[in-house]
């Protein structure tokens, strides 16, 4: 049994710490990149670690996330969701290496009533964080073809800055939260991204051939941005003696913030179809990172 050569992009970022968290396969040789040691913006760089490395499949999950700093800081969140990613497929595709490429639900507006999208629906996006997504998806459907392009919601976790993370943050620090009904989505634990990562890398290097394209992974249910404010208030409480006021807001109480699309649930039956991978109950997932980030304050204490 060969060793498999494993790059990852963005290893810094939530979903890279939680890939890197997990047990991976014994076969894997992982090459774990941050933005410090690889910067896919940069065409050289890109270039010369990979003729290193010579990895068997890449998995990118690096990006610029931060929704309302892209609406300001335009050349920044072209240049790392799309020239970026447009730069590595090329080179994947100049060596043959399958690649693996996060992105997200806003490059839908969100306007279709309630109904979740499937992978094939026409994007777009309201805001220039999903239009640059949007564009890196597509430069990498035009550059590659063995390539796997992996649409995520509201993902969070124990590691890095996330909704999770900084809604903790808010609770140790404010005595009233305000916070949205009119935004729903499916939050996603990093731990089950990485976890997917994981199984359809594992699933194309012994050989599958029809796992390309396009998918969607999300937690269920949906779920509105009060509701999950209230679920980490819930599993928070064993641990903290704060008990903020957690009040339904709207979007429109809140300007100068780039829009969001108002629904954006992600339909997830291709992914399970092609890879047994089926939907996870988010709230599990919270269970499970609020221990981790638990246990990481104790140790620090």
């Amino acid at each position: 049994m060969g060793i498999k050569r494993i790059m990852l992009l963005g290893a810094g970022g939530q979903v890279g710490q939680a890939l890197r968290a997990e047990t991976l396969p014994a076969d894997w040789e992982l090459g774990a990149y941050t933005h410090a040691e690889c910067d896919i913006t940069n065409h050289r760089a890109v270039q010369e670690t990979i003729q290193k490395f010579r990895p068997d499949l890449v998995i990118n999950s690096a990006a610029m996330t931060a929704v309302d700093k892209c609406e300001t800081e335009q050349e920044q969140a072209t240049a790392a969701n799309f020239r970026g990613p447009a730069n590595l497929a090329a080179q994947c595709s100049a060596i043959d290496a399958p690649l693996i490429h996060l992105s997200t639900d806003y490059v839908f507006d969100g306007t279709d009533g309630g109904k979740p999208y499937r992978a094939d629906d026409k994007m777009n996006p309201v805001n220039f964080y999903g239009h640059t997504k949007m564009m890196g998806e597509e430069a990498i459907r035009h550059e590659h073809g063995w390539h796997v392009i992996l649409r995520v919601s509201s993902v969070f976790g124990a590691y890095g800055t996330n909704l999770l993370t900084k809604m903790l943050q808010t609770i140790d620090t404010r005595d009233e939260i305000k916070s949205v009904t009119d935004q729903i989505s499916g939050p996603t634990p990093s731990q089950d991204v990485a976890k997917t990562l994981i199984a359809i890398t594992n699933a194309i290097m012994v050989g599958k051939t029809n796992g390309f394209g396009t998918f969607h992974l999300c937690g269920e249910p949906p779920a509105t941005r009060l509701e999950f404010a209230q679920e980490i208030m819930k599993a928070y409480a064993p641990y903290t003696t704060r008990r903020p006021s957690i009040l339904p807001a709207l979007t429109s109480d809140f300007p100068g913030f780039a829009p969001r699309p108002p629904y954006s649930v992600l339909e997830c039956s291709k992914i399970r179809e092609i890879y047994g991978i089926a939907q996870k109950p988010w709230r599990d997932g919270l269970a499970e990172a609020m221990q981790i980030l638990m246990q990481g304050r104790r140790q620090v204490a």
